[in-house]
This record gives structure tokens, sequence and C-alpha cells, in this order.
């Protein structure tokens, strides 16, 4: 087993000197573990091979982009020679609310970003270079957009793991509601089943279908009463067998929904029959 306090530590004058960040593009069969006090960003543009991070390992190809801390150890293992763009900086340029984000943001497993935002990144990389060889002003605005992707990834991540846990529950409530319409359902019964409270279940329940968890119910029981209607049931059977608790209700929400009171669908839905069978 490697002993971590006995790792080689890359310090800042080693690598990126007075000028606070460096761009290097090369290729590498094999970087042994080790760890520095500056930031690294790097972009894997070729080859294939292993990426060990604070003992555990990825594997890595082109379009992996990863991004290191001063506390992170590191080594790569080439399957085939490996090229890449590396970025080195200090805390210089960063503000104290990126600082905070880098230090305390899980960045252990290489980000893989679509095509577009890649090739974007592989031109503000080679940007960079220019402007440090150069000395010319545009690196800090460079570098905190590179740094924004990461941000930006990290953010959409955390909400597509969100909304999977949000759909879990609301698709709990959906099936639910589908399965007992026709009975008395609450809206704490149901909250509580999914996992929130009343007020932020009612919220995440209209964004993540459209309607509010009372439109879902009422339409379910009012196409189960135009069933019943069709099949000949009186308005106070279907109004009662589909869910709704008073005539009064049923009578306005049907309305509503159909443009009709539920008397008058019946006699037009048996009259389209008659003219069928005749």
């Amino acid at each position: 087993m490697k002993e971590y306090k006995s790792l080689p530590r890359l310090m800042t004058g080693d690598k990126i000197g007075n000028r606070h960040v460096a761009v290097e593009k090369h290729i590498s069969l094999d970087y042994p573990l080790h760890w520095h006090n500056y930031f690294e960003i790097e972009i894997i543009i070729d080859g294939t091979g292993s990426y060990i991070f604070n003992g555990t390992t990825y594997s890595i190809s082109k379009g992996d982009v990863y991004l290191l801390t001063p506390v992170d150890f590191h080594e790569i293992e080439a399957s085939s020679p490996v090229e890449l763009i590396n970025i080195s900086f200090d805390e210089m340029w960063l503000s104290e609310n990126m600082r905070t984000f880098l230090y305390t943001t899980d960045f252990t497993k290489p980000r893989r970003f679509d095509i577009h935002d890649y090739e974007r990144l592989i031109m503000a990389a080679e940007l960079l270079r220019h402007e440090c060889e150069t000395d010319a002003p545009c690196i800090n605005q460079l570098l905190e957009y590179l740094l924004s992707r990461f941000v930006q990834c990290e953010i959409l991540q955390s909400e597509s793991v969100a909304n999977q846990l949000h759909l879990s529950g609301i698709k709990k409530a959906v099936a639910y509601i589908e399965l007992h319409f026709r009975e008395k359902v609450t809206l704490q019964q149901i909250s509580a089943m999914s996992g929130y409270n009343p007020t932020y279940f009612s919220e995440l329940f209209r964004k993540l279908t459209g309607e509010t968890y009372i439109e879902r119910l009422t339409s379910l029981r009012i196409n189960y009463a135009k069933a019943l209607l069709t099949s000949g049931l009186s308005v106070t059977d279907a109004c009662f067998e589909s869910g709704f608790g008073s005539l009064s209700n049923f009578l306005v929400a049907f309305k509503a929904k159909c443009g009709m009171s539920p008397s008058e669908y019946r006699k037009n839905t048996k009259k389209g029959c008659n003219q069928i069978k005749n």
C-alpha cells in the first residue's frame, strides 16, 4: 500500500511560478501518485487509462475532464498514451465563494461534458495558454469561464439526482390516485405517503405533472362518471360511484370540465347510441 506521508508534493514555485497560472499540453504514459498545493484542471484529448483519485480508480478516455484541489492525491496509469491539457492555478485567481465551492464539492469522478461543451472547454484552454504565454489581460476571465463549467455541471448533476428522488415520490402519488380516486383521498394522506409536507407536495406535483393534485383527482373522477353515465347510470349514482362527496360539487365540476351538465351528457350519449343502433 502506498504511504501518503511519503508522496511527492508539487509546490507552486515548481510548476506555475509567479504567474500563478500555467497551461500545458502533454502526453503521458503514467503519472505517479502525488499531490500539490495548487489547483488543476485536466482535459483528456486522447488515449485511455485509469485515473486514481484519493484511492479510488476511474477509467478515463477522450472527453473526460477532471478538477483537482490541493487536498487531493492522484495518479494516472495509461493503457495507451494519454494526451491531455493541464491547467494549473493557485488561489489568487479565486473569489471566496469559488474557493469555498471547490473545497466543499465532491469532484472525485471525472466529468464528461457533451460534445459542444467539451469543444468549448478545449477552445477556452487553448486561448488561456496563449494568454499566459503573452501575458495578455484575459487570463482571469478565461479561468473563470472554465471553472463556471464545473459549477454548472455540478448544479445540473445535483438537480438530476434531486429530480429523480422527486419523481419517485410523485410517481407513488400518481399511482395511488389512479387506483383510489373513487375513495376519499386527502392531501395530508397522499403527501405523507410521498414523503413531503402538504404545501411542498402540492408545489412539486404541479411542477412535475403540469396540473394540481385536485385537478388530477377531479379529472379521473369525471372520466369515470362519464363512463357510468354512458352505461345508463343515473346522475346521482354516477356522482357517488365516481368518488364525489356531494352532488352539488359534482354538477359544478362536471360542467366546468365538459361544458354541459351530467344529465345533458347522459342524454346526448344515449341519443348517440340509439342513432348507431338504428
